[in-house]
């Protein structure tokens, strides 16, 4: 959500990468052991989008299901929102097929509608040949071998380990122009949540060549995203947790 909102402000500033030969096979992947994860299907995250206290729309983050891409078991995560100030309308659409085992992107989906325009792109990612197609052009572009998109990137952060006062940078954004995505672990505060709870969170500065953005995320074992502040090209975006469904807990990634 939050790195998704950051690219999002700024999509089609940057270049995707030089063009490469057309895709051919290669040796499959080493599995890496068994991965419990924050997250398991059937969580679903509802968000209220506000303006300083002018409420603006609502958005809902999802693990909706696991399907199989090109032989790869993969979380089914799904984001769609819509809201804005007059004048400033838009709606988003995303679903992310991302591997349960090895956590790489495979294929993602973006619907974007703002203003009468509307922009539909998907993208197939193959990580073991470090490159990406976007469906309808026969080209093909270098991406990282452990690619994430943008939704993908927001369940990654839930599953690493992070540290107040350290920065770490991950080149992992498929499209490699928007590359490093920077980290920076500022501190910790407590959230409100909508159960009642005020979990601590991890306060994250997160920095792209898109733009910059704060992310906290509850440091317990659900690193559940509470709150996240975006500035867009209307005002600064603030998401809050309001209320979670179904699935919350961890699942473990089947070898």
């Amino acid at each position: 959500m939050l790195i998704t909102l950051t690219l999002l402000a700024h999509i089609g500033v940057l270049p995707p990468a030089l063009p490469v030969p057309a895709i051919h096979d290669s040796l499959p992947a080493a599995q890496p052991p068994t991965v419990t994860y924050p997250f398991k299907v059937g969580e679903t995250l509802h968000y209220t989008a506000s303006i300083g206290y002018l409420p603006i729309g609502s958005a809902d983050l999802a693990v909706t299901g696991l399907a199989r891409e090109r032989g790869a078991e993969t979380f089914v995560l799904t984001l769609s929102g819509e809201g804005g100030p007059p004048g400033f309308g838009i709606s988003y659409e995303a679903t992310s097929w991302v591997g349960t085992k090895q956590f790489t992107s495979r294929r993602f989906h973006r619907r974007v509608a703002q203003a009468g325009q509307v922009t539909d792109q998907s993208f197939l990612i193959y990580p073991d040949s470090a490159r990406y197609r976007e469906v309808g052009n026969p080209e093909a572009w270098v991406a990282p071998r452990d690619a994430l998109d943008e939704v993908a990137f927001l369940y990654f952060l839930r599953t690493t380990p992070l540290e107040v006062g350290r920065t770490y940078s991950w080149a992992r954004y498929f499209r490699t122009g928007f590359n490093p995505v920077q980290v920076q672990v500022t501190g910790r505060e407590a959230v409100r949540l909508p159960t009642g709870e005020t979990p601590t969170c991890l306060v994250l500065h997160v920095t792209t060549r898109a733009g910059a953005s704060d992310l906290w995320l509850t440091d317990d074992a659900r690193r559940l995203p509470a709150q996240a502040r975006v500035p867009l090209n209307f005002g600064t975006v603030t998401l809050q947790l309001a209320g979670v469904g179904a699935g919350a807990g961890s699942e473990s990634a089947r070898r």
